[in-house]
Parts: C-alpha cells; structure tokens; sequence
C-alpha cells in the first residue's frame, strides 16, 4: 500500500473518531450525575420543610408561594428529563421540549420576582429604604438575574452544544442557594441557616462541576469560566447582602 502525505494526515481524525463515543458516553455521565444530584439536593432541601408547613398550617404559605414552588420544581424536573433524553440520544424531542423550557424559564422569574418582592417587604418597615434592597439581594434577587441571563445565552447559543448543556447547569446551580440553605439549616436543627455554609456549599458545587468537566475533557471550557464566575460572583454578593442586614 502506498502511502503519501495526506493519507498521514488523515489518520489522527480517524484515530480521534474511535475514540469520539467514548468521550460523548463520559460528557452524558457527567451531565447525568450533575442533574440527578442537583434534583436530590432540591428535594432533600425543600421536602422536609415544606411538609412541616403543611401540616402546621403556616400562614405564610401563600397562593403565590405555592406557585413559586410548583414553578421551581417544574424547572428542575424538566432540567433532569432533558438530559437524560440527552443522553439517551433523544434529540429530536430534547429540542421539541426546549420550546416548553423557554417559558417554565419565564415562569420562574415572572413569579419569583413577587415572591420575593412579597417575602422581603415582610421583614422590612419601608421598601423605598436601603435595607430593603439588601433584603432583595439577600433573598436570592440577584440570582434570579443571573439565572435569566444564563438561560436566555444558552437558548442563544442552543446549537452549540457544548456551551448550551454548560450554560444550562450553571443557570441551574445558581437556583441552589435556598435548598442549601434548607440543608444547613436541618443540620442546625432548624435554628436558622448558616450563611457561609450556604456559600460554601454554592461555590464548591460550581468549582466542583468546572473541575470535573475539565479533567474529563482535558480542557477548562469558556462556558464554565465565565459562566461559573457570574454564579459564584452572584453567590458572594448574596453572602455580603446577608450579613449586612
């Protein structure tokens, strides 16, 4: 067989291409494992409670905070079935439900805008005052901004896959400041979250997420970097606005 110059050059894409469904089946592992984790971690976090304040009848539980929680339990749900469809190859209807995605994403800023309007004004005499827009911070504000921001850049950028998955782990991971506070929370025996636990604990996940994906695929991709930056940024602020108060 003669062999010449572009015949060389075209054995390492040959090579690499072997390998492509083992590197495809190790990024649905990871996405897999992150999603199913981050489900857990809302239910652990949010169940409990939730049912304790069912069932003392708490005043609190408001029409509005009912939808805000149905709302939020829709978007983690549909976060974990899109990727396993993902990873099941079911692309086709991945992109069918995207459409649906784009408004439960919505949904979650639209309700949880007054929600959290409505739980600030609660623990503050004047909401024109400067402790009112702290509370806002603090009451997870911020990371409705963030979320909304990195959900409507995944849509933008919905045919790179790469950066959509990316972008779409980390909107959801900013989401996870108040089942990580529930956590910390049950282990102080419900006398009040801690506040650094709940940074720690967001900020570890991102580092967590961004260290694994880049030892597995042998690069630390631009989506986890600035991507990630804006959650932990947003975590921290959220952190400063706590202790302000």
């Amino acid at each position: 067989m003669k062999f010449t110059v572009d015949t060389l050059r075209k054995l390492p894409p040959r090579l690499t291409n072997m390998n492509a469904p083992s590197i495809h089946q190790s990024e649905h592992r990871f996405f897999t494992v992150a999603a199913i984790n981050v489900t857990v971690t809302v239910l652990a976090g949010f169940i409990p409670l939730y049912t304790l304040r069912l069932l003392h009848h708490d005043p609190n539980l408001t029409l509005l905070v009912h939808a805000h929680g149905f709302v939020m339990t829709a978007w983690i749900a549909l976060f974990l079935i899109q990727t396993l469809l993902i990873a099941r190859h079911h692309v086709a209807l991945h992109r069918r439900l995207g459409i649906f995605g784009a408004g439960v994403a919505m949904l979650v800023i639209l309700v949880g805008v007054p929600t959290l309007v409505h739980s600030a004004a609660r623990r503050s005499h004047d909401i024109h005052s400067t402790q009112f827009l702290w509370m806002l911070i603090a009451f997870d504000g911020f990371a409705l901004v963030v979320f909304g921001c990195l959900v409507g850049m995944a849509m933008l950028l919905r045919r790179r896959g790469d950066y959509h998955k990316r972008l779409m782990l980390l909107a959801t991971l900013s989401l996870l400041g108040p089942a990580f506070g529930r956590l910390t929370a049950y282990a102080k025996g419900l006398r009040g979250d801690s506040d650094i636990g709940v940074l720690l604990l967001c900020a570890g996940t991102v580092i967590a997420c961004t260290v694994v994906d880049t030892v597995r695929s042998h690069r630390l991709h631009p989506a986890f970097v600035w991507g990630g930056a804006s959650v932990i940024g947003m975590n921290v602020a959220t952190y400063i606005a706590k202790i302000m108060l």
